[in-house]
């Protein structure tokens, strides 16, 4: 018979004794803690039974998080298989349980029968990603600012809490609107009319959703309060956002965003690497357009790329074009069609 929460003191006492392994990546501490919550749940009820945990119960685990939209490709799934392996390494090790992953034959089949049981998205190497990465992604940066904890962060806490915030509202506007890099930072805020609630991006109105209303309005306060000083109307959004930290570049987005894959083991291409380019996200938002035959001149028209340029790289000779006299109108709800929409 064991005590209640035995694995979450296991949990603990690993982190404890092999904190050098995880201090170097917050990937182990993240899908390890995902694993224990689900053992907890009233329906799992596994959290005090360790000897009754199989891999089973590891397909199962990613199966919920799959559904919650967490583990969407299989580079997450894989970060989270390789961390219980770490886990149940050092249970193993110590003889407090046996290693589950002895009973896996064949890693790389069990791996690929979990793709294919639910559906996760592979790994491309194109200049997009795919809507369950761009979800994933969204999903962390939330978990990620929501958990931060201002009185016990420490400097380097409170430095990656900024980044984060100025990520995701760089992310989420590129999004709803994928114009350039460079037309995103240089937005001010007189850009952001009627109570928040609509971007003026390359002289089209865009609406933003609740979610990014509420993300600009955090971030705007949050920074007041370090800068002393109200927002005006001229300055530039993310300038004023990370003034009290030093002046912003839009160079520093990419290495900002291969921290927050490297650190929660989401996508997988950022291995070996210091930065992670933000362009396919914008890519992605042009694609998914695209994939949803939305008409061209709304997409050069939100993006900046010229018409041309758009027919001739994702549309078939035979595209007709028709134009729409409400451009803003149209742009929105074209926009509204893609599928991470609602995680915005």
């Amino acid at each position: 018979m064991y005590d209640a929460y035995v694995m979450a003191r296991y949990r603990d006492q690993f982190y404890h004794e092999c904190s050098d392994i995880v201090e170097r990546s917050h990937v182990y501490r993240n899908h390890i803690n995902k694993f224990i919550e689900y053992l907890s749940r009233p329906e799992v009820n596994l959290a005090d039974s360790p000897k009754k945990i199989d891999k089973n119960t590891i397909e199962e685990c990613i199966g919920y998080y799959h559904e919650k939209g967490e583990i969407n490709t299989r580079a997450t799934m894989e970060s989270h298989l390789e961390s219980l392996k770490k886990f149940y390494k050092y249970l193993n090790e110590t003889g407090k349980d046996d290693d589950i992953f002895a009973e896996v034959s064949n890693y790389g089949e069990f791996k690929n029968d979990i793709v294919t049981r639910f559906g996760l998205s592979e790994s491309n190497e194109r200049g997009y990603y795919s809507s369950g990465e761009i979800k994933e992604l969204l999903l962390v940066l939330d978990n990620a600012i929501d958990s931060h904890r201002e009185d016990n962060a420490g400097i380097r806490g409170e430095e990656r809490y900024l980044q984060r915030v100025i990520l995701r509202l760089f992310i989420k506007i590129t999004l709803i609107a994928p114009a350039k890099r460079s037309v995103i930072i240089n937005l001010k805020k007189s850009d952001i009319k009627e109570g928040y609630k609509r971007i003026c991006i390359n002289n089209a109105n865009i609406n933003i959703p609740n979610g990014l209303t509420r993300d600009i309005k955090h971030a705007i306060a949050e920074a007041k309060k370090r800068n002393g000083v109200d927002i005006k109307e001229e300055d530039n959004l993310f300038e004023y956002i990370y003034r009290y930290k030093g002046k912003f570049g839009g160079e520093k987005l990419n290495a900002w965003l291969c921290n927050i894959v490297q650190d929660f083991g989401i996508l997988d291409r950022s291995e070996g690497k210091k930065s992670l380019a933000v362009e396919p996200i914008r890519n992605t938002a042009i694609k998914m357009m695209v994939d949803n035959m939305i008409n061209p001149v709304l997409i050069s028209k939100i993006s900046g790329i010229t018409l041309a340029m758009i027919e001739s790289t994702y549309y078939s000779k035979d595209w007709t074009i028709k134009y729409e006299e409400d451009l803003d109108r149209s742009i929105n709800r074209a926009i509204a069609q893609n599928d991470y929409y609602c995680y915005i």
